[in-house]
This record gives C-alpha cells, structure tokens and sequence, in this order.
C-alpha cells in the first residue's frame, strides 16, 4: 500500500512543483530526512510530505529541539478554499491526562500560527514573546497556562 500511495504522492508532488519553476525541490526518503534533521537542519526551510513521514519528522523535529510539548504545527492552505489546521505536535498525551501535567506551550504557540495565518501578527508576536518569557516550564499546566497569560 506505501508503494502506490508514495508514487500518487511523489506524481501529485511533481505536477505542481512544475508551476513553480523558481521554487527548489529535492526529494529525500523518510529516514535519511531524520538523519538531515539532526545533522544538518538549515537544510529545509519548508517540507512536503504525507501525514504518516509528517507525523514522525515534526516528533523529531520536536525532540532535537527542547521536546515535543514545545512544538507548534499547522496544516494550512494558503488558497483558503479549505481550512487550515493548528495543532500541537505532540498530539492529546492521554498517559497524563487530568494529572495537570501537559505543557500547553505547544497549543499555545499554533494559536500564534493561525494569528500569522489570520494576518494578525502583533497578536502571535505577543503570544511568542509570552511563551518564551516563562521561566518554570516544569510547572503545572494551569501554572503555565497563567505565566503565559501574565506575559500577555
């Protein structure tokens, strides 16, 4: 099944890459991009894949970078013509749910994606400054939640 949904994928992606002739496009396997994460990650800018290599690259990309209760997302078009998405990337963490646990950070920092997204920017640049201005991040998460509205 991987087989025929990566060649509808890679064709789809090919297709429309030939509109855009001034945007550059490489192609890496799923693995090799994890290795390209870690050792070199100034070499993406922007990423196009499927929701399954999607799901397990921002993981990664969450975990190198401070971990995955920090990582923001947003599955967006920018044509409008269908909603965008904004998500946390670490998803609902079941495991510790109601143990006032979860850093909410990450939920946080998509609402400043859609704000961009919206045209506010003021707005997600307060919500970011906010976010990085806590100092306790093994705090609670209504204690998060509250320094981060402080800072607003």
């Amino acid at each position: 099944m991987l087989t025929f949904a990566g060649d509808l994928w890679q064709r789809t992606f090919d297709l429309v890459a030939a509109d855009f002739p001034e945007v550059t496009t490489g192609y890496n396997h799923v693995d090799a991009a994890c290795i390209y994460f870690v050792q070199e990650p100034q070499r993406y800018d922007v990423i196009v894949t499927d929701n399954l290599f999607g799901d397990i690259l921002t993981d990664l990309g969450g975990a190198v970078s401070g971990g995955i209760g920090f990582a923001s997302s947003g599955n967006l078009d920018p044509s409008r013509q269908a909603p965008s998405m904004f998500e946390p990337v670490h998803g609902s963490a079941p495991d510790i749910a109601g143990q006032a646990k979860a850093n909410p950070i990450a939920a946080i920092l998509s609402a400043a994606m859609m704000l961009d997204l919206l045209g506010e920017g003021d707005a997600a640049e307060r919500i970011r400054k906010a976010c990085s201005a806590v100092s306790d991040l093994t705090a609670s998460t209504p204690e998060i939640g509250d320094a981060v509205v402080a800072g607003l």
